[in-house]
């Protein structure tokens, strides 16, 4: 018996979030940014598998959405990953840095 597979698309925005967040660690540690991009490789590979496993973001996560829409992960013990799942579909909107104040992103 197979396993359903996800379809994982990433948002411009998140793309470029992820872009950001690797350039400001390649500034610091090279090593720490391939792990970063590694880490999301994983985390693609994970979500293709099963992102049901993943908890629902909350109100302190995301202000303002429906409850039980969106879904959270941690990426790299410090970017908080919001994903939404339609059908076949993972749809990653934003990668955020939980070290940082992010309330303009929402």
């Amino acid at each position: 018996m197979s396993q359903q597979k996800y379809s994982v698309r990433v948002a411009e925005r998140a793309d470029r979030m992820l872009i950001l967040h690797t350039e400001f660690l390649a500034r610091v540690s090279p090593y720490a940014a391939r792990r970063l991009l590694m880490d999301f490789k994983k985390l693609i590979k994970r979500l293709e598998d099963n992102p049901l496993m993943f908890p629902f973001a909350d109100e302190v996560d995301v202000p303002n959405i429906p409850l039980e829409t969106y879904r959270k992960c941690l990426l790299n013990k410090r970017y908080k990953t919001i994903f939404l799942i339609e059908g076949n579909d993972v749809y990653i909107d934003v990668i955020i840095d939980c070290r940082q104040e992010n309330e303009d992103l929402y």
